[in-house]
């Protein structure tokens, strides 16, 4: 029976071999397609990207809106100049196809995921910033220590200019003299964590009645673009 144990062992090894193969032929395959989208939607052929979509995401994403994010890209990010690099990342266990472009004032990544046929799933392109997740969360820790000092003007002299239209420093001293008369006084900043995706960070703040998340989003310049005051979990159970 050794020869027969022997022979199906073999086989399935060979099989295990070839699974890994489809695997990697159709992360590589994926790829392929996340560049030949990047590549269409910087050249403005948008009818070709959508044939790419799955039906719910068809249904969910015109042509005239990526047209509308194509020409918003622009206007932020400047002209297009090169793709840099197709990755593969794991997002709370879903794959993502990742195009990274450099344009003209920032870097841009094309984020897809794909369903079993390779149609796509979600799509999503913005500017990403070149600061360090380090540096952010520092960055962040400053802002929530402005506010600890109610360095109102200060903190909305590091807003964008569509931050600083939305939260004058008047409308956000309101806003966290409204917390602290519920929170009562600012104790200290526990922890800074940026968003694995996004650039956003959480810090996580502690008063004496209890902790607050300021919650805070940079655009690619460094700039905040926007800035929210969220109930916090008790330490024990918070995920921040």
């Amino acid at each position: 029976m050794r020869p027969l144990r022997n022979f199906l062992l073999l086989l399935a090894i060979v099989l295990g071999m070839q699974g890994l193969g489809h695997a990697q032929s159709s992360d590589e395959k994926r790829l392929s397609i996340t560049k030949d989208v990047m590549d269409n939607f910087v050249r403005g052929a948008l009818a070709l990207v959508r044939e790419r979509f799955s039906t719910d995401l068809k249904d969910s994403v015109s042509e005239s809106d990526l047209k509308g994010a194509r020409e918003e890209l622009a206007g932020v990010a400047g002209a297009f100049q090169s793709q840099i690099s197709q990755t593969t990342r794991v997002m709370q266990g879903e794959p993502i196809y990742v195009s990274k472009s450099q344009f003209e004032h920032f870097k841009v990544e094309l984020k897809l995921t794909f369903d079993d046929t390779n149609q796509i799933t979600h799509f999503r392109i913005a500017p990403i910033s070149d600061v360090t997740p380090e540096s952010m969360e520092a960055s962040a820790k400053t802002i929530a220590d402005l506010l600890r000092q109610q360095q109102f003007k200060e903190v909305s002299t590091r807003f964008n200019d569509e931050m600083k239209e939305k939260m004058p420093g008047d409308r956000l001293e309101a806003s966290w003299t409204h917390v602290m008369m519920h929170l009562g006084p600012f104790k200290s900043i526990r922890t800074a964590r940026k968003d694995p995706e996004f650039d956003r960070v959480d810090v996580r703040c502690e008063f004496e009645n209890g902790p607050m998340i300021v919650r805070l989003a940079f655009e690619p310049s460094g700039k905040i673009a926007g800035l929210w005051m969220l109930p916090a979990e008790t330490e024990k159970d918070s995920q921040i």
